[in-house]
């Protein structure tokens, strides 16, 4: 009798827990999260070779026609821009929803896709963005007065500089799209597939320092890696792109105007 007492209580608390569960999962608490691992390397495999072959590949056709010292990031224009970029876009998201929503029947919420707060998000934002700034500062301080290792020019300065460009471009580039792509990839898709095996703290630290290593920055490769850390750490947190897609908008929105200033370049 005690037996049969101990099982039925083992079973109703099974049943309490499952009925739990799936409450938060349909009041958007938990995330659904049904690619594995596997997708998630296959995905950044296919990143790397693909792109990489794009790169030389365009470096092979420029060298031939003997235009290839020509063409940079410093005198690219508004056209060879938005193509180069718009294939990056593509390939990202593409693999996202090949993985997530194609071939795993995810839905567009389990990769982070629902409200939150407008209010804490602000909040959060504001607090992250002043700890960004700090790290920041500090990293260049102690690269330039320890070190003295000055920061070479960025990419992004020489396209700021750049009068080819569209500054509007840049600006919507930036600070809207790169964002919203990069949170989908990185934080939504990698770090959740990551998470799902290897726990939070792989995950956050793998989705980091690949966020990190996509900039092709070395000199601020640091700095990225803390960044990545924290917007990963937020979403873990709020289980929502929203924040962590408007806290990146923030900091490259506030990175660009400066350059802009730096430069006293704007053009349309």
């Amino acid at each position: 009798m005690a037996r049969l007492k101990r099982s039925e209580l083992k079973r109703i608390k099974n049943l309490a827990e499952s009925e739990k569960s799936n409450q938060e999962e349909n009041s958007g608490q938990i995330l659904n999260v049904k690619w594995t691992l596997r997708d998630v390397i296959f995905s950044v495999l296919f990143l790397i070779v693909i792109l990489v072959g794009i790169y030389f590949g365009i470096a092979w056709i420029l060298s031939i026609l003997k235009i290839s010292d020509k063409i940079n990031s410093a005198n690219i224009t508004s056209l060879s821009f938005s193509v180069l970029y718009g294939i990056q876009v593509f390939l990202m998201v593409g693999v996202v929803w090949f993985f997530a929503i194609f071939w795993r029947r995810s839905k567009l919420r389990d990769l982070g896709f629902r409200y939150y707060s407008i209010i804490k998000t602000i909040w959060y934002s504001l607090l992250a963005l002043v700890l960004i700034l700090a790290i920041n500062f500090s990293y260049v301080m102690l690269m330039t007065k320890v070190f003295n290792i000055s920061p070479p020019e960025s990419k992004i300065e020489e396209l700021v500089n750049n009068k080819n460009i569209s500054s509007i471009m840049l600006l919507v580039v930036v600070s809207l799209i790169a964002p919203i792509c990069e949170e989908i990839y990185f934080r939504g898709f990698l770090f959740q597939g990551v998470k799902k095996s290897w726990g939070v703290f792989a995950g956050i630290f793998i989705s980091s320092i690949l966020f990190a290593a996509a900039h092709l920055d070395l000199y601020n490769f640091l700095p990225l890696l803390a960044i990545g850390w924290i917007l990963a750490y937020i979403f873990h947190k709020t289980k929502s792109l929203i924040p962590v897609i408007f806290l990146h908008a923030i900091y490259n929105l506030l990175m660009i105007l400066v350059l802009f200033s730096q430069f006293k370049s704007f053009n349309l």
